[in-house]
């Protein structure tokens, strides 16, 4: 990392008490990340072997806009380059179309990190891989993935018709319609026009060590509602379908090509297929114990490390939004089972007591992943940057039925909440990375395939 603007940069020489935090908290937040799981860290392999690769996705929230919560500091973008710097290739989202921010934050990971960046699609966001080159190589491929007309992402059968709409017969006779009807077609039918992904994915192809591999990192449709979520459903089948039917190709033509030299396939040989990002995943039913979203992925081939299927990704850790998918049975795929899962750095920089959320009234499902300390009173002349540190911005009901509305002052311990589950998530994010181990060595597999095709003594 380039920790020189912690000395030279305006910000922290006016600022020395912010810099002497930033210090200590770099400081803890990379023996954290290293420390083991059951240790209660982060539990983080070193990434100083040629045999793995660690490989992340984070959605970083709202990265380079203002939404009313102050400008995000030098001060948070040290600590994500220190948690983007613990592993060596990572998808980010939620990147905007200013990348002013974004480039201060590739200065202070260093000469050794590159960026390859889409152009802003859905909600003017972009979607980023950066990479540590001294482990990963860009294979010079990179694709948007789009639909055919065929496949495209529909979620209603009916549309309004407008008024003095009307039917014609092939003889030429006309059919007048009520100005109240609607075109109803049945399931599955393609004459009405449907959709793009919200936000475009994209498809970079890399290699590390033996391991050539391509990654798809994508943003899901949030949407709520009924038709939302069927949007948001249909946008995770419908990349998904698009990699296994790409995959069942490539398989194809290679079984071909080997066929032609008197071989049989060799399944090493074809490459691997990853879907990360934000899928926006819905929590399984409590119902059913099923989560559609989820399901899209798993019945379309794609399946996911067991400690990140289970790995909540949001700051409350009561939702799965984020994860990364593997195509299964295609190509050679060695995860280390140990070596996963979701990486909650609050518990080291900005957190939150149990103090900061007495007051708040938790759903059912909430149990608020506290640090032992609270850094409210750090950040909070920071905070008052903003107008929402003192005053509320919507309605709300806190414990013992304490009503507030917008426009109302906010009481000390409303502060304190409003800083624990939404201000400093704008400094930060509201998302927690989620990483795994992949190994990528595989001479000694390559040595035994030649050894299998020598002749015998």
């Amino acid at each position: 990392m380039n920790l020189t603007k912690l000395r030279y940069h305006g910000f922290f020489k006016n600022n020395p008490e912010t810099t002497r935090r930033t210090i200590d908290r770099l400081r803890e937040l990379k023996l954290w990340m290293a420390r083991p799981e059951a240790d209660g860290g982060g539990g983080v392999p070193p990434k100083d072997t040629d045999a793995t690769l660690l490989l992340a996705t984070w959605n970083i929230r709202d990265f380079g806009k203002n939404k009313g919560y102050g400008d995000r500091t030098l001060e948070p973008l040290h600590y994500m380059a220190q948690i983007i710097s613990g592993f060596d290739l990572v998808a980010l989202q939620e990147i905007t179309d200013d990348l002013s921010l974004f480039k201060d934050l590739m200065d202070i990971l260093g000469r050794n990190w590159e960026f390859i960046a889409t152009d802003v699609t859905g909600n003017q966001e972009r979607m980023v891989f950066v990479y540590d080159t001294r482990k990963v190589h860009f294979r010079s491929i990179v694709g948007e993935i789009t639909l055919l007309e065929d496949e495209l992402i529909r979620t209603r059968q009916s549309v309004p018709l407008p008024a003095d709409a009307i039917l014609r017969k092939k003889d030429g006779t006309i059919i007048a319609l009520p100005d109240d009807v609607e075109l109803e077609l049945p399931e599955g039918a393609k004459e009405l026009n449907g959709k793009q992904f919200n936000r475009t994915p994209f498809m970079v192809s890399f290699q590390a060590g033996w391991f050539k591999f391509n990654l798809c990192t994508v943003h899901m449709y949030y949407g709520s509602g009924k038709e939302g979520l069927e949007r948001r459903r249909q946008e995770i089948e419908k990349v998904a379908q698009v990699f296994q039917k790409r995959a069942e190709k490539e398989r194809r033509k290679a079984k071909e090509a080997a066929a032609e030299r008197h071989e049989t396939l060799d399944e090493s040989a074809l490459e691997t297929y990853f879907v990360l990002g934000d899928f926006n995943i819905l929590k399984p039913s409590q119902r059913t114990g099923e989560s559609e979203t989820l399901n899209a992925l798993l019945d379309n081939g794609f399946g996911m490390h067991p400690k990140l299927r289970e790995a909540p990704t949001n700051m409350f850790q009561t939702e799965y939004y984020d994860q990364i998918a593997v195509l299964e049975d295609h190509g050679q795929v060695k995860m280390d089972e140990a070596k996963a899962g979701a990486l909650d750095f609050f518990q080291v920089v900005y957190r939150a007591s149990e103090e900061d959320v007495a007051i708040r009234n938790m759903d059912a499902d909430e149990d608020f992943p506290a640090a032992a300390e609270s850094d409210f009173l750090a950040y909070f002349d920071q905070m008052g940057e903003t107008d929402l540190r003192d005053t509320h911005d919507r309605k709300r009901t806190f414990k013992e039925n304490v009503k507030v509305v917008a426009g109302d002052p906010r009481t000390p311990a409303q502060q304190r909440e409003w800083y624990a589950t939404n201000w400093r998530t704008y400094h930060m994010s509201d998302h927690i990375p989620l990483w795994m181990a992949l190994k990528i060595d595989f001479s000694e597999d390559y040595l035994h395939r030649i050894e299998d095709k020598l002749p015998p003594n």
